[in-house]
């Protein structure tokens, strides 16, 4: 008879016991929870019975434990982020660190990718399952942007901006950017490409896979600004404070990008004032324009309103099963539209909402209570309440400096 035959021969790690496995899972961070669960059947099982999210499952990123500590702070030590699913108990928190210097501030989450500012207001894609980085064009690739160094090609001392502004290194991205999106997922190879908003909204500028210079794509004036943008059936669109939406050729031409407009901007004529605007593209082939205003009719002064947008203009969305069964997950990630039927916790015709930049109403939300965090908005009755908790932090609930994204998969 073999020395290995018999009741102990051949030990597994999936025969560890489960009691221990889930010990093992309290010690660990959402990305290493995640990989565990993808060992064998034993661990996914342990992990499902400990609570942990699937990979495709949305969640909230929260960095508001951070936002009240100075900036050279946060450079100077590694960043450790907390996440909750909207579906769990408010104390579930799971938790993702970032290394010393990598994440000063995220302006975006796109195909479960987080586009993060470095000490150097340098861009990088981060994916927190994976922890791969990627790095972007750097900053001084703009021709607004100059390096200036010590004396005889010494350290980088600070950025000038052509209006003769002078940042530390690490404080220009804090203003310079506003939101990034991707087209596709970096996971899957082939030719992304990410569009950012910058320069108070003023300029919407691209970057190519493995292309080491941003493109200016354009520039706005009179007083308009980028608010959002969406991929949408292979071309990037665009939408604007005052309404106007493009639609963007990044190959089509020689010369450069080419744009088509949509929808021309024009004042808005309703009443309240525009907080913001949302373009997504839905699983069943629309692109909706999702815009918040300030109501005060409404339960929580706020309203969020639904137009399609077609060739020939942005149609209001007639009420009933507007979303289709879907969820709408707005803010500074690239806005999505998911099914609910297969995510636990997440309610259908419901907007998750966590607060973008915002400069352009900062006198509305002085005054405005109900704003910043993350919340949810029922389509169907109007309200507009807390989803998970938030760090209530003045500059956090003003817009100037969010502190959550929602980070989700395609489905």
């Amino acid at each position: 008879m073999s020395p290995l035959a018999g009741p102990c021969a051949s030990p597994s790690w999936s025969d560890l016991p489960i009691d221990l496995l889930l010990i093992i899972l309290e010690r660990l961070e959402l990305p290493h929870a995640l990989a565990f669960a993808a060992v064998c059947t034993t661990w996914s099982s342990a992990a499902t019975a400990a609570g942990v999210p699937r990979s495709r499952t949305p969640w909230i990123m929260s960095w508001g434990n951070h936002v009240d500590k100075r900036l050279d702070e946060r450079r100077r030590s590694a960043v450790t982020c907390n996440l909750y699913h909207p579906g769990d108990a408010v104390d579930k928190i799971y938790s993702v660190s970032f290394p010393k210097g990598s994440f000063v501030a995220c302006y975006g989450a796109s195909h479960g990718w987080l586009v993060l500012a470095n000490d150097l207001s340098n861009l990088v894609l981060h994916n927190p399952v994976t922890l791969a980085m990627i790095p972007l064009p750097p900053i001084t690739d703009f021709a607004c942007v100059e390096a200036v160094y010590g004396s005889e090609g010494g350290n980088l001392e600070h950025y000038l901006l052509e209006t003769n502004s002078r940042f530390e290194a690490y404080r220009l991205g804090i203003w310079f950017y506003q939101k990034a999106v991707l087209s596709c997922s970096p996971s899957r190879g082939g030719d992304y490409v990410v569009m950012i908003i910058h320069n108070n909204g003023e300029r919407l500028s691209f970057a190519k896979a493995g292309q080491s210079r941003w493109q200016v794509a354009s520039t706005l004036s009179g007083g308009d600004r980028y608010l959002d943008r969406a991929y949408h059936k292979g071309r990037f669109h665009a939408v604007t404070l005052h309404g106007m939406v493009e639609k963007w050729d990044l190959d089509g031409a020689s010369n450069g990008p080419t744009r088509e407009v949509i929808y021309a901007a024009r004042p808005y004529g309703g009443l309240g004032c525009i907080l913001t605007r949302h373009l997504v593209s839905t699983p069943w082939g629309d692109l909706l324009q999702v815009r918040a205003i300030l109501a005060r009719h409404y339960p929580d002064g706020i309203a969020f309103q639904i137009f399609k947008v077609d060739p020939d203009g942005c149609k209001g969305v007639v009420q009933g099963n507007v979303l289709m069964d879907h969820a709408l997950f707005l803010g500074l990630n690239h806005s999505a539209c998911l099914p609910t039927q297969n995510l636990p916790g997440i309610r259908p015709h419901c907007i998750y909402f966590s607060a973008p930049v915002i400069i352009h109403a900062f006198d509305w939300l002085l005054g405005l209570r109900v704003w910043g965090g993350v919340r949810t908005y029922d389509v169907k009755t109007g309200k507009f309440e807390r989803t998970v908790p938030f760090c209530d932090v003045k500059e956090q609930i003003y817009g100037l400096f969010p502190s959550e994204v929602w980070i989700t998969q395609n489905l």
